[in-house]
C-alpha cells in the first residue's frame, strides 16, 4: 500500500478553490480562499457543502422503513451466501486493474468512490497503487478506518465531487451508481475528476434485465427495504455513459442464479451451483446476469 501523493487534488466543497497541503487534522482545515473551516471526525474531512442535509437525507430514509439500510454493518463479503460469486467479480475487476496498471508504468492514484464499510480496500490496497476511498455515509467510513486505517479516507458527495479536474488514474465505482438520485450528474463529475486516459470501473446490478424484475415482483418487500433508484441494462448504461463522454471499452455479464431472491441466496451458497448457473446463464441467457461491469475510459487529450 503505497503513501498517499502530496499533490494537490481537492478542492474546497464550498467555493471550489484548491486546497494546498490538505491534512484533514482534527483541528479541521481552513480555505485560504473563502475562510471556510472544514471539519474533521476522527480524521476524516467532512468535504461536503451541506452536512446538514445528508444527515437529513438519511434520517428521513430511516423513518421510512429503510435503517438497516444506512446503519446495519455491511456483511463481509466473502463469508455471505453470494461469496462465489464475489470472489469472481473481485477476480476479474483485478484483472482488469492490473492490465491498466502495467500499462501505466508509474504508480497510479486511485480511489474506491462509495467505499461503505471499507469491504473492497484491503484487495484494492493490495494493488500497486496510490489509494483513497470516499463516502457521504460518516458512520460507515468510520467503519472502512477500522478495517483499513492506512486508507486516505473523506466524506463526499458524488454530484459535487470535492476534488480538482482530471485528478485521479483510476476509479473503482462499485454498486454505487443504482443509489444515486441524479446518476447523470454523479457520471459527469466522475469524468471531470478522471485524467484523461484514465480508467472507470463501473459496477451495477443487472436489475433491469427480466428475471430480476420478475424477482422484484416475486418479493416487493426486497426493493422496499433497499434504496435502488435505478434497474440497468447493459444498453441502457452504455447509452448514458456515452452522453456524459466516456468511451466503452468492454461491458462483462457475471453472476446467473433464480429469479426469486431467498432462494437465489440459498442456492447460490454452494459453490458447484454458482459455477453451474454460471456456465449454462452465460450460453442459454446473456442478458440475464446479476452483475454488469462497464470498463469505460476517459479519452486521451
Amino acid at each position: 500500500m503505497k503513501a498517499t501523493s502530496p499533490m494537490v487534488l481537492f478542492r474546497c466543497p464550498h467555493c471550489h478553490a484548491p486546497l494546498p497541503e490538505f491534512t484533514g487534522g482534527e483541528g479541521g482545515h481552513v480555505c485560504s480562499q473563502c475562510g471556510t473551516t472544514i471539519e474533521a471526525v476522527e480524521g476524516i474531512p467532512l468535504l461536503v457543502r451541506d452536512r446538514q442535509r445528508i444527515v437529513q437525507a438519511i434520517q428521513a430514509a430511516r423513518e421510512d422503513g429503510r435503517a438497516a439500510w444506512y446503519d446495519q454493518p455491511q456483511d463481509i463479503q466473502l463469508s455471505g451466501p453470494y461469496r462465489h460469486h464475489i470472489a469472481k467479480r473481485i477476480a476479474y475487476v483485478k484483472q482488469v486493474l492490473t492490465r491498466h496498471i502495467d500499462g501505466l508504468g508509474r504508480v497510479p492514484i486511485a480511489l474506491d468512490l462509495g467505499c461503505g464499510d471499507g469491504n473492497n480496500l484491503a484487495w484494492l490496497g493490495d494493488l500497486p497503487v496510490t489509494l483513497m476511498a470516499s463516502d457521504y455515509n460518516l458512520n460507515r467510513l468510520l467503519r472502512a478506518r477500522r478495517r483499513a486505517p492506512g486508507i486516505r479516507l473523506f466524506m463526499a458527495d458524488v454530484t459535487d465531487y470535492p476534488m480538482l479536474d482530471d485528478s485521479l488514474d483510476i476509479i473503482f465505482f462499485n454498486h454505487v451508481l443504482e443509489h444515486i438520485p441524479d446518476d447523470t450528474a454523479a457520471l459527469r463529475e466522475v469524468y471531470r475528476i478522471l485524467r484523461p486516459g484514465g480508467l472507470l470501473v463501473l459496477g451495477v446490478p443487472n436489475e433491469g434485465a427480466f428475471f430480476w424484475r420478475l424477482a422484484y415482483r416475486l418479493q416487493p418487500s426486497v426493493r422496499a427495504n433497499s434504496d435502488h433508484l435505478h434497474f440497468y441494462t447493459a444498453s441502457v448504461l452504455e447509452g448514458k455513459c456515452r452522453e456524459c463522454g466516456f468511451i466503452v471499452q468492454e461491458t462483462h455479464a457475471l453472476g446467473w442464479g433464480l429469479p426469486h431472491w431467498t432462494l437465489d441466496a440459498l442456492v447460490r451458497r454452494w459453490k458447484w451451483v454458482d459455477d453451474l448457473f454460471e456456465t449454462v446463464g452465460k450460453r442459454l441467457f446473456p442478458t440475464q446476469a446479476t452483475s454488469l461491469y462497464l470498463i469505460l475510459r476517459k479519452p486521451d487529450d
